[in-house]
């Protein structure tokens, strides 16, 4: 299953800096072919037979290319604008998730607050499920029994070790669903998502991404949006 890693390296509105900066230099090339077209074309003139003038179809076509060159940059420089637009809008929409509880498509789960909240999926009826949860280093910090019918089915961990006892920091921890196949199957499919409350939002390569602290999952993986219940009613 795909997901960000925790290394977040992108910018609003970088994405489109290449896309600018190429515009640019076409610009500048199409302005200098032009100065030169136009230093030749001069100088034919200058020093045509005026008993035999030069035939203006050829010239009027390279100008014609020209204008048309120039249309196209015109063009690909306005659907940058676009999009960049565009890329606003999501980001600004997407501020809306902040503070709120999402559900989202990852193998990654964050510890907030003492508690990971996931669900995981079989495709089919499995002999026995096993859920494990390694930390950032990738040591198993926990593993149970999961069930073992088809459909999907809802996890908390309490981020209490399993071998120490002690309770874990909040972090990013990684989840594995395992399934041995039942009547015959020959594998059984699996996955798993993740619930977190928005903390951040960022912009990678063009893709708006959300974070639950350092978990971080691109805004079209969202599957579900609920109101975060505040802690002190967590805790009554």
């Amino acid at each position: 299953m795909s997901n960000l890693s925790t290394d977040i390296t992108g910018l609003v509105g970088g994405a489109n800096s290449s896309v600018l900066t190429s515009t640019e230099a076409d610009r500048n090339k199409l302005a200098k072919d032009l100065d030169s077209f136009l230093t030749l074309l001069t100088s034919q003139l200058q020093n045509q037979d005026p008993l035999s003038p030069m035939d203006s179809t050829e010239f009027t076509n390279q100008l014609v290319q020209f204008a048309q060159v120039e249309q196209q940059i015109n063009l690909n420089e306005g659907m940058t604008e676009i999009v960049d637009l565009t890329q606003q809008s999501i980001v600004t929409s997407a501020v809306n998730y902040m503070g709120e509880t999402i559900e989202a498509a990852s193998d990654q789960v964050p510890l907030q607050n003492g508690v990971a909240r996931l669900a995981y999926g079989l495709g089919a009826d499995s002999n026995a499920t096993t859920i494990v949860i390694r930390d950032g280093a990738g040591s198993i910090v926990h593993t149970e029994p999961g069930l073992t019918n088809a459909g999907v089915h809802e996890l908390m961990w309490d981020g209490v070790h399993k071998d120490t006892g002690q309770t874990l920091p909040d972090d990013t921890y990684t989840v594995e669903v395992s399934a041995t196949p039942a009547n015959g199957e020959e594998n059984v499919p699996t996955w798993s998502t993740t619930f977190g409350r928005v903390t951040g939002l960022t912009n990678v390569n063009g893709t708006t991404v959300l974070l639950m602290d350092k978990v971080a999952v691109p805004i079209q993986q969202i599957l579900s949006v609920s109101e975060t219940v505040p802690e002190q009613q967590q805790q009554s």
